[in-house]
């Protein structure tokens, strides 16, 4: 019988994988390879290349700079084996071995020496194109231009270095040399980019400038580095395109917002950066709308922003992109922080509303002109469903390819976005989604500026409003409408009653011009209660029963707080010889201060109480109409006990006087609209509606009630386009005011 041999125990195979080892490395150690890399790290000059040293910027220097003459000792090595001991009969093997020694007891540095020295080569072979191509127009430091003793000598041992490198593989495809050797080619295209795009946007040709000096200078020298097989191989003139338009793009990104602060003066660049991006494909889009939203963010979504500044970017970022991309994806994701943004500001509807219709209103003014504007309703209307017949002019619909999201690359996806980028309006109504609101804010400015019209001119609002009804549409605008026509109406009824009274037997001279408006169509006035003087209500009374007789059974109702009074009056102020002189003006006031100082004509000192008995407003509304004619110096105040005396100004109060500003004037009342009231009064509505709802139905919580307001408010006088936040303020109001009751799940209850 045969005896079968015991099994080996784990701490004698242990023993054994552990000898092995210890004999391979002691093999290795005494292999020609090992110890010619330990010479490859000591150049024999007493520099030690693998030691731990604290960094030294001459031994960093003197290590890259010293690579040709170390690497062309590995080179002869393996043309020349045998010299050394070593067979040559596998030469593949050698060159493994040799790698392998010397990366093995390579320093952390030893790649970053590679990407150093490729550098300093790539940056002489930029300096030499320079120098020779210095007539073009490659804007070119002129330190930069000087050539060294040092790049003299990099540049003679270019060949060699090339050739070592070859020898031993290390640039080929998928050598340990690649990843330094494309960062030296990224860090010295990034910076000759700088050089040449960095603020330059109105120039047109940069790209194809860039291009043109990567061929010229990146190819030759790529080409040099790496060898024409591996050249060709690994398809590196494609790559080098793709790598400049990168770091063309990367460049551009840093200056996103000076592009769009800068157009129409930067649109060569804003094209040319479209091009860029078309030759890297979709991979940066999506960084780049990560960085145009977050330099938006930055650099225009604070308070000290004004409004008028933040639509005009907004307006610019939106040709920008619409240049950059047609299909508009682009838009939606860069500017939503900025729709957001004018979303949550209180005037943003008032700048856009005021852009329109003034004539420095720059773009917007313009777009509201454009010929081929189309009402808003129609402009969410698929384009190719357009009816209106072909004109020499025609061209297709773009592919629906040209219509691919850039970002995620779907197709058909965006095609709405796409068509409301080229509407600038559409958009800016599309941040509230209703056109409503701006038709309101127009409405109030109408009537400001019509108030505000002594002429009753309105030609320039008659073109505004037709303009205005192409985009937003007849029903729209018919109260406006109905605004103007009064106004008109006005001017002729005046003109009636100041010939009635002209022809009159007293021959009295008419004084009184009147705005006749239809309330029902007109937002809500500021009402005051003010009581006329006896004079001026005189004159009201007399062109009120004038219009009973011209419009019967008609009757004016005058609002005494609104309107123009033009007076001469005489105040007292010092003339340039520093002596105190009165002379006679013209003042504008309002019919409130007109009527104060009318009193003073029946006696020549009246305390605020007193005058705050006879015109019946309140006496601190009192002391801030007077603060008008203090500042006026038509008359002065004293102080007498809790009431300030006012009295009709003298030489001798004047010289008093003199030095003295009051600040009360008249500053509140420059509007004719009451805009607290026109939101009380559609509130009011508001509020019946909601008390309604929770009758008939009981609890609603915020969305419910926000939803059936749209819905049965939308037909009335007064539509409905709060936001839920505006309605949940509302809300919170009559829980305070003890009208309705909020649970703590949010339902509102009527009490």
């Amino acid at each position: 019988m045969m005896a079968s041999a015991s099994p080996m125990s784990y701490e004698q195979i242990y023993q054994q994988r552990l000898a092995r080892a210890v004999q391979r490395i002691r093999s290795a150690r005494d292999r020609p390879t090992t110890a010619l890399a330990r010479e490859f790290f000591n150049d024999g000059r007493g520099h030690d290349f693998t030691m731990n040293r604290a960094p030294d910027r001459y031994n960093d220097d003197a290590r890259w700079r010293s690579l040709p003459r170390r690497l062309l000792k590995l080179a002869a090595f393996l043309q020349d084996p045998s010299a050394h001991g070593v067979d040559a009969g596998d030469a593949d093997e050698t060159r493994e071995q040799l790698s392998a020694a010397v990366f093995a007891q390579a320093p952390p540095s030893f790649l970053d020496d590679f990407r150093h020295l490729f550098e300093a080569l790539l940056k002489a072979r930029q300096k030499q194109w320079s120098r020779e191509h210095a007539d073009e127009s490659m804007d070119i430091d002129e330190a930069e231009v000087e050539s060294g003793e040092e790049d003299v000598s990099l540049l003679q041992e270019e060949d060699q270095l090339y050739q070592s490198l070859a020898s031993l593989g290390w640039v080929s495809t998928g050598g340990q040399l690649r990843r330094p050797f494309r960062e030296a080619l990224h860090s010295v295209t990034m910076i000759v980019i700088g050089e040449l795009v960095s603020g330059n946007f109105e120039e047109e040709g940069v790209l194809e400038r860039v291009l043109q000096w990567a061929m010229a200078v990146l190819q030759p020298w790529a080409y040099s580095v790496v060898g024409q097989e591996t050249f060709v191989q690994d398809q590196w003139e494609a790559q080098l395109e793709y790598s400049v338009s990168e770091c063309f793009v990367h460049m551009r990104m840093k200056e996103l917002f000076n592009l769009v602060t800068e157009y129409p003066d930067s649109l060569p660049a804003v094209r040319e950066l479209s091009v860029a991006l078309d030759r890297t494909g979709r991979l940066w889009y999506q960084s780049l709308a990560n960085e145009w939203r977050n330099a938006l963010i930055a650099r225009l979504l604070h308070p000290g922003a004004e409004t008028a500044q933040i639509i005009e970017v907004y307006i610019n970022t939106i040709k920008v992109l619409r240049e950059m991309d047609p299909s508009g994806e682009l838009l939606q994701v860069v500017t939503q922080p900025v729709r957001e943004y004018l979303k949550g500001r209180s005037d943003t509807i008032r700048c856009i509303i005021k852009s329109l219709t003034d004539e420095e209103g720059g773009e917007l003014y313009e777009e509201l002109r454009r010929q081929d504007a189309k009402p808003l309703e129609e402009a969410q209307l698929d384009e190719e469903d357009d009816e209106e017949p072909p004109t020499f002019d025609w061209e297709p619909p773009p592919s629906i390819l040209k219509r691919r999201g850039v970002i995620t690359g779907q197709v058909g996806r965006v095609t709405s976005s796409s068509r409301r980028a080229g509407d600038i309006l559409a958009m800016l109504v599309g941040i509230y989604g209703s056109k409503d609101l701006f038709v309101n804010e127009y409405r109030i400015m109408l009537a400001d500026k019509l108030l505000g019209n002594l002429e009753y001119d309105t030609d320039k609002e008659v073109h505004n409003l037709e303009l205005l009804k192409l985009r937003f549409g007849e029903v729209s605008m018919r109260q406006c409408e109905v605004m103007i026509k009064d106004i008109d109406d006005s001017k002729r009824i005046q003109t009636n009653i100041r010939s009635t009274l002209a022809n009159a037997k007293e021959k009295e001279t008419p004084v009184v011009d009147a705005a006749i408006v239809s309330h029902i169509f007109w937002p809500a006035l500021q009402r005051e209660e003010v009581k006329n003087h006896p004079r001026l209500q005189r004159k009201l009374d007399q062109f009120s029963i004038e219009y009973a007789k011209l419009k019967n059974p008609r009757r004016l109702v005058w609002l005494k707080q609104l309107g123009t009074v033009e007076l001469e009056v005489e105040s007292y102020e010092e003339d340039e010889h520093g002596n105190i002189t009165s002379h006679v003006k013209e003042v504008s006031c309002t019919p409130a201060q007109a009527t104060l100082l009318a009193h003073f004509e029946d006696k020549s000192e009246w305390t605020s109480g007193e005058l705050s008995t006879q015109t019946e407003m309140p006496e601190d509304i009192v002391k801030k109409r007077m603060g008008f004619w203090l500042n006026q110096r038509v008359v002065v105040s004293k102080r007498s006990g809790e009431n300030l005396v006012y009295s009709l100004m003298s030489v001798n109060s004047a010289v008093a006087d003199i030095d003295q500003i009051f600040q009360h004037d008249d500053e509140d009342h420059q509007q004719a609209v009451s805009i607290g009231a026109h939101e009380e009064e559609e509130m009011k509505v508001y509020e019946s509606y909601i008390f309604g709802m929770l009758s008939n139905l009981g609890q609603l919580p915020l969305e419910r009630i926000h939803s059936m307001l749209k819905t049965f408010v939308a037909g009335s006088d007064h539509k409905y386009d709060k936001t839920p936040q505006q309605l949940a303020v509302f809300l919170q109001q009559l829980c305070t005011d003890g009208k309705l009751e909020c649970s703590p799940d949010g339902l509102y209850t009527r009490i």
